[in-house]
């Protein structure tokens, strides 16, 4: 009896191990078509974006926040979801360095999930009422859609192996070499390739991230940011805070701007002014192959 009795407990025991290491019922979403292709899956998400908002546009999954995208990474990895929300040269980044990695190509208002321009572009933003936000605007709608396009493309490549110098030059650069106009203190959270990054060399134009000796930040911001200050003639200085912090940075006037893949949502206009978008982007949802 005490044998049986054992054996039984092992196996409770077993069964308890597998559920909490992430032993749940797992959904196989590769020929996922549509978002409503996702039901019975769990789908992450970061906290605080309007990536988890849209996961409210699909019925019958399983909705779970994350705080980061390395949080998110993890938690796909381990099996603890099916899969997470990300933009596509985000999913791009993630999926060139990893090759057990793929994504499911929404697209937006299509196949995908139901999104305005606001929602899935980024913006600059700004303290509530600044005057930069027009001036801003000017240097955005000078960057044509062909120069945006390129230089995604250039910061998923250069992701790959950041400190590392490529032989080509950054596609968006200025000429302006005047820096009498102050300087531009930008926040970002340096850690959302291709957008932004974390590297521990200046190689490929990447800015020194203040208070951090020998890191740097490079990435699609950062090289909008290099070209707004140039523009403006400011000094760019790029500060690293965690996304829940990047608004009450910009308020409290520790930081004159954001530009850190933001998008412009109606909540967030209620706490800060943007400007145009310099970027849009298809929603997708990374998977494990």
């Amino acid at each position: 009896m005490r044998r049986v009795f054992a054996i039984v407990l092992v196996a409770i025991l077993l069964c308890t191990a597998l559920v909490g290491c992430g032993g749940r019922q797992k959904t196989d979403l590769h020929n996922a078509k549509t978002i409503a292709d996702l039901k019975g899956a769990t789908i992450g998400a970061q906290t605080g974006t309007f990536h988890l908002e849209a996961l409210d546009q699909v019925d019958g999954i399983t909705k779970k926040d994350f705080a980061d995208f390395t949080d998110l990474l993890n938690a796909l990895k381990s099996g603890a979801i099916d899969g997470y929300v990300a933009e596509e040269p985000t999913a791009l980044e993630v999926c060139g360095k990893d090759d057990t990695l793929t994504y499911l190509p929404f697209v937006n208002n299509d196949t995908g999930f139901a999104a305005t321009d606001e929602e899935t572009g980024i913006a600059v933003a700004f303290k509530t009422g600044s005057d930069m936000v027009a001036k801003v605007n000017e240097i955005i709608d000078g960057i044509s859609t062909e120069t945006r396009q390129a230089l995604m493309a250039q910061m998923v490549s250069l992701s790959a192996d950041p400190d590392t110098q490529s032989p080509d030059a950054i596609v968006l650069a200025s000429d302006n070499t005047d820096t009498s106009n102050g300087t531009l203190k930008i926040a970002m959270e340096c850690a959302y390739a291709p957008f932004n990054w974390t590297q521990t060399t200046d190689a490929n134009g990447a800015v020194p991230i203040q208070g951090q000796d020998g890191m740097y930040a490079n990435g699609y911001d950062v090289q909008v940011a290099k070209y707004i200050a140039a523009e403006l003639g400011m000094e760019l200085e790029v500060y690293s805070y965690v996304w829940d912090s990047l608004i009450p940075a910009v308020q409290s006037g520790a930081v004159d701007a954001i530009i850190a893949g933001m998008s412009p949502t109606a909540e967030r206009e209620e706490q800060v002014d943007f400007t145009d978008c310099y970027y849009n982007s298809n929603l997708v949802v990374i998977i494990k192959k």
